[in-house]
Formats: C-alpha cells, sequence, structure tokens
C-alpha cells in the first residue's frame, strides 16, 4: 500500500503545516488583545500536532461509537469477538 503509506505522510505534514499557520492567528489575536481566541487557536495547535504524530500506522475499522485498530484483520476479528461475548 504505497499510497497509503504517503498520504499519511502528506495527512501528517499538513497537519504540522496547518497548526504552526495558527500562530499568526495567535499573534494577530495577542495583538488585538483577544485572548479568549489566542487561547482557543492555541488548543487547536496542540491538538493537531499531536494528531499529526499519533496517526496510527495500523488497520482502522470507523464505527459509530469505537473504531478498531490493529495490525491484521485476523488480529482485529479476534478483539472484535472478545470484545462482543467477553470473557465467559
Amino acid at each position: 500500500m504505497i499510497i497509503k503509506k504517503y498520504f499519511l505522510n502528506i495527512l501528517r505534514w499538513g497537519l504540522r503545516l496547518h497548526s504552526i499557520s495558527h500562530l499568526i492567528e495567535v499573534v494577530s489575536a495577542l495583538n488585538e488583545e483577544a485572548y479568549i481566541t489566542a487561547t482557543i487557536a492555541l488548543i487547536f495547535i496542540a491538538i493537531e500536532l499531536l494528531a499529526s504524530f499519533f496517526i496510527p500506522n495500523e488497520h482502522i475499522h470507523f464505527k459509530p461509537l469505537k473504531s478498531e485498530v490493529h495490525t491484521d484483520c485476523a488480529d482485529g476479528a479476534e478483539e472484535a469477538k472478545e470484545d462482543v461475548h467477553g470473557d465467559d
């Protein structure tokens, strides 16, 4: 999956660049003494930077309430069975 590898890498760097661009917003907000806006922008910077470093390399099944993350679908199928049926 070479396309997936490059897509995730581009996505990571895009998030990092976008978070850095929020710094312009922070400087502008501080210049206007809009401290709440600056704080919100700093929170978004932190979220985007953390997301760019913690995007998983595993296979993900997106579900409405809880996504499954695993390296192989066979591994995920076993984990999903245990979650559904519990320890009997």
